[in-house]
């Protein structure tokens, strides 16, 4: 369950979240620092230290959707 949950649920979340935040906020960087912070928590909380290599590539997910919203609103 866990594995289904770092590879497609929380990935597409990721993604949502992202999307509506540039959108709400209009600012590329709010959302991937957001999900950087709520991973980050959640790694300590709910996973173990090694769930620390998901929340990066989560933030880099976040980075990449952010600025390509960036450019697409230009």
């Amino acid at each position: 369950m866990e594995f289904i949950l770092v590879l497609f649920i929380c990935p597409i979340i990721v993604l949502i979240a992202s999307i509506f935040g540039f959108l709400v906020v209009r600012r590329w960087f709010v959302m991937p620092l957001l999900t950087f912070i709520v991973f980050a928590i959640l790694t300590f909380t709910v996973f173990n230290e090694s769930f620390f290599v998901w929340v990066i590539v989560y933030t880099i997910i976040s980075v990449i959707v952010s600025l390509i919203m960036k450019f697409i609103k230009k």
